[in-house]
C-alpha cells in the first residue's frame, strides 16, 4: 500500500462540520427517527386553527419515525395547563368587549348633549358594527379549540387526542430512580466543563432536575438511537449554543460537533437537528404536503419570547446599531431591507422588492428570512448593547394565509428618522 493510499482527507474525523443538505433531512424523516422537543408539542396550542391542521398533518406523514423521550412526556404534562390558561387569556375578546362598552358609553353621553336622538343611533350603529367586525377578526385567529374545557377534560381536548394517535408505542421508558440519581450527578458534572448540552440552563432559577432535563432528554435519545440503529434527527425551537454551533448572528449551522461525536462514538448513528420551521419544510417537501409559508413564518416567531409589559419602541441609534451587527454578520441583505422599510411611510416593504435586492430567482420562498434579524437582536440584547424587550424589528407582512406579501418594520423606526434617543 502506497503512503499516499493511506493518507485521509480533511473532513476524516471532523464530519460534524460538514453542512447538513436537505437531502440528509429527507433520508432520516424516511428511515430515521424524529424527536421532538417540548415547546414543538405545547405549541400546538398556540396555533391558529388553520396552521394547527397543518402541523399535523406534517406529524401525521414523519409519524412512522416519531419518537418522545420520557423527559419530554414529563415537560409537556408538567407544563400543559399553565400553556392552556395562557392562550386562554391571549385570545380572550374581554379587552375588546369592556373597550365597546366603554366606546359606546361615551358616545351616548355626548350625543345626549350634543346630537339629535337619530343620527346617535348611526354613530352608535357604525361603532357597533366596527367592533364585531374586530371581535369577529380576532375569533378566527384563534386557536380553533375550546380550551376552557380542554382544561377541565382531557377527553375534551382534541390536541392531546392527534398526539396519542401519534405517539402510540412511541414513548420512551423513564430512567430508573436509581439511575436518574446519578444521571443527574454525571450532568451537573458536564455542565462545570461545559459539555453540551443543556448547562445554559443549568443554573436557571426553578428548575427541575437540578437544571439536567436537556441532559437526560440526550441520553434517551442516545438510548434510543443505539437500539434502534438509525440516524436521530432532534427538532428543538431551542437556538443556544449549548445545542448548536452559531454563526457571527448567533443563528444555528448545525448541531455541536461534541453531539454529533458523541452519538456516533455511544449509539454508531448520525446526529441531526433542524428548528421547527426547517423541519416541517423538508417534511413539506420529502411528503407533499401542505404547510404554507404563513404557518412556517408562525412557527419562527413562537421561538421570541413574549414581553409581558407590551413591546418597547426603537430608538435611530438603537436601530443603527443593528443594522452595523447584521452587515458585520454577513446578512448586507437584511440590514438592505430594513433600511429600505424604514424610509417607507407605512414600513413597508414589498415581496418582489425583496427578491430584487437579494436577486433571488422568481418563486424562491423566503421562510426564516427573518431569522438572522431575531438572532442579532437577541445577541445585541445578551452583550448589553441593546435594551430588553424591543419589538420585533422585521415581520413577515401577510395579506391572507400563504405566502408573505412584504415585510414590515415597526412605526417606531419609521416614525424617528432623527436619532432620537
Amino acid at each position: 500500500m502506497s503512503d499516499q493510499a493511506s493518507l485521509g482527507g480533511l473532513y476524516d474525523g471532523f464530519e460534524g462540520y460538514r453542512n447538513v443538505e436537505r437531502a440528509d433531512l429527507d433520508q432520516v424523516l424516511r428511515t430515521g427517527i424524529v424527536a421532538l422537543d417540548t415547546n414543538l408539542l405545547l405549541d400546538l396550542y398556540r396555533y391558529s386553527k388553520n396552521a394547527r391542521m397543518q402541523v399535523l398533518s406534517a406529524l401525521e406523514a414523519v409519524a412512522p419515525a416519531l419518537f418522545m423521550p420520557a423527559q419530554v412526556q414529563k415537560e409537556f404534562w408538567r407544563n400543559r395547563d399553565d400553556v392552556v390558561r395562557r392562550v386562554i387569556a391571549t385570545n380572550s375578546v374581554a379587552g375588546l368587549q369592556e373597550a365597546r362598552r366603554k366606546a359606546l358609553a361615551e358616545v351616548d353621553s355626548w350625543a345626549a348633549r350634543t346630537t339629535p336622538g337619530a343620527e346617535a343611533d348611526e354613530q352608535r350603529a357604525l361603532l357597533d358594527k366596527a367592533f364585531n367586525e374586530v371581535v369577529g377578526w380576532v375569533k378566527r385567529g384563534g386557536s380553533g379549540l375550546n380550551l376552557r374545557a380542554a382544561l377541565r377534560d382531557v377527553a375534551e381536548d382534541p390536541v392531546l387526542g392527534k398526539l396519542r394517535e401519534l405517539f402510540e408505542h412511541r414513548v420512551g421508558r423513564p430512567f430508573p430512580p436509581d439511575r436518574l440519581v446519578e444521571l443527574i450527578a454525571i450532568g451537573r458534572q458536564r455542565f462545570a466543563r461545559r459539555m453540551p448540552p443543556g448547562y445554559m440552563d443549568a443554573d436557571k432559577p426553578g428548575q427541575q432536575e437540578e437544571g439536567t432535563g436537556d441532559f437526560l432528554l440526550w441520553e434517551q435519545l442516545i438510548q434510543h438511537a443505539a437500539v434502534q440503529r438509525k440516524n436521530l434527527l432532534f427538532v428543538t425551537r431551542d437556538r443556544k449554543e449549548d445545542w448548536w454551533r452559531l454563526d457571527a448572528a448567533r443563528e444555528p449551522i448545525g448541531p455541536r460537533v461534541e453531539l454529533i461525536n458523541e452519538m456516533s462514538e455511544r449509539a454508531g448513528v448520525g446526529f441531526f437537528m433542524a428548528v421547527p420551521e426547517d423541519f416541517l419544510a423538508a417534511a413539506s417537501a420529502a411528503f407533499h404536503v401542505d404547510v404554507s409559508e404563513s404557518t412556517l413564518d408562525t412557527t419562527e416567531r413562537l421561538a421570541e419570547e413574549p414581553e409581558q409589559d407590551g413591546p418597547r419602541p426603537w430608538t435611530r441609534p438603537q436601530f443603527e446599531i443593528l443594522l452595523s451587527r447584521l452587515e458585520e454578520s454577513g446578512y448586507p441583505l437584511r440590514a438592505a431591507v430594513l433600511r429600505e422599510a424604514a424610509q417607507n411611510p407605512k414600513g413597508f416593504l414589498p415581496r418582489q422588492r425583496v427578491y430584487e435586492l437579494g436577486e433571488y430567482p422568481k418563486g424562491r420562498l423566503l421562510v426564516g428570512f427573518t431569522r438572522p434579524v431575531i438572532g442579532a437582536t437577541r445577541d445585541l440584547v445578551a452583550t448589553g448593547s441593546l435594551p430588553e424587550g424591543l419589538e420585533p424589528a422585521l415581520r413577515a407582512h401577510y395579506v391572507r394565509s400563504g405566502k408573505a406579501d412584504g415585510f414590515v418594520v415597526p412605526r417606531s423606526i419609521v416614525d424617528n428618522p432623527g436619532g432620537e434617543e
